[in-house]
């Protein structure tokens, strides 16, 4: 189910989850050349799906990304905004930044829960700060889409280290 919203310069439709798709209800998406092209309006009134640069070749193997586009959807935009309203739109591309192109760790913290879903962590930056990327990659989709980021505390990283032995899957340090 589409609408379309009216009010702006031109018409827009949107898909159910309110992000800008076409006429044929293909998602619109934003190509950037680096995760600084990101403004703060993408992360306080998001607007766009965004499209962003390559993952590194060691990063997107590891992962199984074969080579798929990453991109961030508008709703998550917003789902990520309501849920982390600590965070500024600076520190917000700074998670991004590091933890998607230089992650420490990787793997599959629920996978049997949530197969598709892959964590990416940098840990303690000069800050002393974790930071976590969840990233959905599924084989019937175009894209690897980010679903989440945030910072994570020792106490998080250790909860994810356990979800991960519980359920099979492993966190491995990124080669």
């Amino acid at each position: 189910p589409t609408d379309v919203r009216r009010g702006t310069e031109k018409e827009t439709e949107v898909d159910n989850q309110g992000n800008p798709i076409n006429k044929n209800g293909k998602l619109v998406i934003e190509k950037i050349n680096s995760i600084d092209d990101l403004t703060d309006e993408d992360f306080n009134n998001p607007k766009r799906n965004v499209e962003l640069p390559k993952l590194p070749a060691n990063v997107d193997k590891a992962i199984g990304g074969n080579k798929k586009p990453v991109i961030i959807k508008k709703n998550i935009f917003e789902k990520n905004r309501d849920k982390h309203n600590d965070l500024t739109p600076k520190q917000r591309k700074e998670i991004l930044k590091s933890t998607i192109y230089s992650p420490n760790l990787f793997g599959q913290n629920q996978k049997n829960k949530k197969p598709n879903n892959w964590v990416l962590i940098t840990v303690k930056d000069s800050k002393d700060n974790n930071k976590l990327v969840l990233l959905e990659i599924n084989e019937n989709k175009d894209n690897i889409e980010i679903i989440h980021w945030h910072y994570i505390d020792k106490k998080g990283l250790e909860k994810i280290k356990r979800q991960a032995e519980r359920e099979d899957g492993q966190l491995l340090i990124l080669p």
